[in-house]
């Protein structure tokens, strides 16, 4: 069989609670609401062979044969990750053994069948980008494509369980299978208590990070004082914007329930997002691009996201090029993407 390719775009947090306490992983997660982009991981799979199950012995000459358990051996599963400069990322590579042998567990991958995975990424990791829920889903979904057994729920509550055994993204995988611009009305899996609507909006973005910081989505979950400040902003939020309903209208109010969230959960006042967001604004406003774009916080890296004002008026070619190099120019990370 030929190597599968499977691309899976990574996932923005604008606004988000924190619903971790539940006993079971599928109805852990977060209500909140974000957006999808293109640009993500890239997984190809490759099934290298079957171990058969081994041949009953002979006992002894004109003695029947060996009756004795004849379970094959289990397969291999060899990885390999690489991050977006080229390097090679070793501390990920559990995070897809485990969905590995998740999958094997739930009999949706024989276990005498052996693989090679090779994940490649396109953004930053521990950025706010989704890389570990994009890799996951990737994954999941080009096993399923191998197998062909089971729906696709199946495979998304299994990625979701894994990022949660690692502590990470609480909502990322249901965002990912909402699509587009997103709102998370309830916590958990998708198919398994997790609720969210999408809407297209196939817009021009930037995603700015700074290279020399990262954060780690347990640090903050895991905090009693930063769960209560990020819980009650983000049901705040969400609660105001399912009043109305979610479609390209919504954009406006997502953009405004984003600011407040970032103000009200404390996250805007940590010095590295505080000084980012100014060196960024800064160089709109010296660019006189500053009325055509909002800047929000994405969560939970150093890093943010440049997004068009109005849905109606993308930013054009010029505008991503022109704002790409200026920022680039002060040492930022900087990737166009588009909202997938």
């Amino acid at each position: 069989m030929e190597p599968l390719t499977v691309k899976c775009g990574g996932h923005i947090t604008l606004i988000f609670s924190i619903w971790k306490d539940a006993r079971l992983a599928r109805f852990q997660g977060s209500r909140g609401a974000g957006f999808n982009v293109i640009d993500g991981v890239e997984v190809t799979l490759e099934h290298t062979g079957t171990n058969q199950a081994p041949s009953p012995r002979i006992i002894s000459q004109g003695s029947s044969l060996d009756e004795a358990p004849k379970d094959v051996e289990n397969g291999v599963f060899e990885v390999d990750v690489t991050a977006m400069d080229g390097t090679k990322i070793e501390h990920s590579l559990s995070l897809y053994s485990d969905l590995f042998e998740a999958l094997r567990d739930s009999r949706l991958v024989k276990r005498e069948d052996s693989f090679s995975l090779s994940v490649v990424l396109s953004l930053p990791v521990s950025q706010g980008f989704g890389m570990s829920a994009a890799g996951l889903v990737a994954v999941a979904r080009a096993f399923h494509a191998h197998t062909r057994v089971g729906r696709d729920d199946q495979y998304l509550r299994i990625a979701h369980r894994i990022e949660r055994m690692h502590s990470g993204g609480l909502g990322d995988v249901l965002g990912i299978a909402a699509g587009g611009v997103e709102l998370r009305t309830e916590a958990g899996a998708p198919g398994s208590g997790g609720q969210a609507v999408g809407f297209e909006a196939s817009q021009p973005v930037l995603l700015v990070w700074k290279p020399d910081e990262a954060r780690h989505t347990s640090n903050y979950i895991d905090d009693q004082q930063w769960q209560l400040s990020i819980s009650a902003a983000g049901e705040k939020a969400v609660r105001t914007l399912r009043l109305n309903d979610w479609g390209p209208n919504a954009w406006s109010d997502l953009m405004l329930q984003s600011r407040t969230f970032a103000q009200a959960s404390k996250l805007m006042e940590e010095p590295a997002r505080s000084a980012l967001n100014s060196k960024v604004m800064d160089q709109l406003r010296a660019l006189n691009l500053h009325s055509r774009v909002y800047v929000r916080l994405c969560m939970l890296g150093v890093s943010l996201a440049v997004l068009p004002r109005r849905l109606e008026e993308p930013l054009t070619d010029s505008e991503v090029t022109t704002i790409s190099q200026a920022l680039q120019s002060l040492g930022l990370g900087v990737k166009a993407t588009m909202i997938g």
